[in-house]
């Protein structure tokens, strides 16, 4: 019997943003940012919970990870 080998499958990106919003569980880890504001970025952990901003409560988008190649 013939058996292959398959390659490891890439790790992609979907071209959705990811969001959550302030009282719920990070569902990923990265950089998120308050609305989308990327200068106000802060990295967050899988399953740890979204914090407020400025005292309000936001959505908050996963930014996007930098390339490690």
């Amino acid at each position: 019997m013939i058996q292959t080998l398959k390659s490891p499958v890439p790790l992609c990106h979907s071209s959705r943003t990811m969001t959550a919003g302030t009282g719920t569980h990070c569902p990923a880890s990265g950089p998120w940012s308050p609305d989308g504001d990327l200068q106000h970025s802060q990295v967050f952990f899988e399953g740890s919970v979204m914090p407020t901003f400025d005292g309000a409560p936001v959505e908050w988008v996963l930014g996007p990870v930098p390339d490690r190649h």
